[in-house]
């Protein structure tokens, strides 16, 4: 939640930590005025603290349970050295594991698809982890709304779960060095290549920073030159880079669907666009925003056709009201609060 709206009283859910390491306040402590008044002098903007309404609202794309094991098995291979990557043992051992658990995850989010813009298929995260993660989900989520076979599913999950393993090629210092960063992307593919993986995935993870106009990198493909899912994995990417970068770009949603939308046949195909804001939830149901009406409130259902403008319950002292900000035209959401 972001800070300014945290009142005394709210529990914390998630320990915080300083820039060293050191414990500042632990999770299932009740916040005081003083604590929330230290935290903004610390410049801390945002802090995880209990909802009961949003959990009690919020219905994940993942059962918990199996996120966990997806997390478990892409950290074990996304943090090993990229020699062991290639290692027969690992290769059938690790690869086929996470395979297998690509295998429960399409299942279990198949099963979700008639309501797939009411539950939370990403996690807000800047970890390399949950970011594979949340790639894979939403291009997987797309994947099923198009009804693709479940060869091309698996190809599309695994892909996108493995977008960024060429980093672990990169040696530490040029991680944050623009050009040999440029080039991860043809790790990735020469890493999943050479661990036999399906040379699709591999494509998918080489051409994940390609534009459908050649404006992308490494090799300025275009078109029809990219693989359909490779097209689907770039914008998962990049919607999901931009959701985490809004809290230091201020972007709003609104803002980042909107410029996304405008580069449809320029920047991403505009078919697979339109595909991923069909179904994928803007503000998952369970969030608390801010309206420009200056009253906050949770949202409580989305639109495939009008991804922007979900269903918002706002709550006084005795009931709530539920504002359909389809049929109100006028009032728009200005701020996510809590995700």
């Amino acid at each position: 939640m972001q800070l300014s709206y945290v009142q005394p009283g709210m529990v914390l859910t998630t320990d915080i930590m300083d820039e060293r390491g050191n414990l500042l306040l632990e999770s299932g402590i009740t916040l005081t005025a003083a604590y929330i008044n230290r935290l903004k002098q610390l410049g801390i903007t945002a802090i995880h603290v209990a909802d009961p309404i949003a959990e009690l609202l919020s219905q994940p794309a993942l059962s918990p349970e199996l996120r966990d094991e997806l997390a478990q098995k892409f950290r074990s291979i996304f943090t090993m050295k990229a020699a062991d990557l290639t290692n027969q043992h690992v290769r059938i051992t690790q690869l086929e594991q996470m395979k297998q658990t690509v295998d429960k995850v399409i299942t279990e989010t198949g099963k979700r698809l008639p309501y797939i813009m009411n539950v939370k298929v990403r996690q807000p995260s800047d970890d390399e982890i949950q970011h594979g993660i949340n790639v894979c989900l939403l291009s997987l989520v797309t994947g099923l709304y198009l009804k693709m076979p479940l060869p091309l599913l698996k190809d599309l999950a695994l892909g996108a779960l493995f977008h960024d393993i060429g980093k672990i090629a990169l040696p530490q210092q040029s991680l944050s060095v623009p050009e040999p960063m440029r080039f991860h992307p043809l790790f990735s593919r020469e890493l999943l290549l050479k661990a036999y993986v399906n040379p699709t995935v591999a494509r998918i993870a080489a051409e994940h920073h390609e534009r459908y106009d050649g404006s992308g990198y490494p090799l300025g493909l275009s078109g029809k030159n990219l693989h359909p899912l490779s097209r689907l994995v770039a914008i998962a990417n990049y919607y999901d880079t931009a959701m985490n970068n809004a809290t230091f770009t201020h972007a709003s949603r609104q803002e980042i669907v909107e410029t996304m939308m405008a580069a449809g046949n320029t920047q991403f195909d505009l078919n697979s666009l339109r595909a991923f804001f069909h179904s994928v939830a803007v503000f998952p149901v369970g969030s608390l925003v801010e309206l420009n009406t200056h009253k906050t409130g949770y949202v409580v259902k989305n639109s495939a056709h009008y991804p922007l403008r979900p269903i918002v319950r706002i709550f006084d002292d005795t009931s709530y009201t539920d504002v359909d900000l389809v049929l109100k035209p006028n009032i728009t959401i200005v701020k996510v609060i809590k995700e």
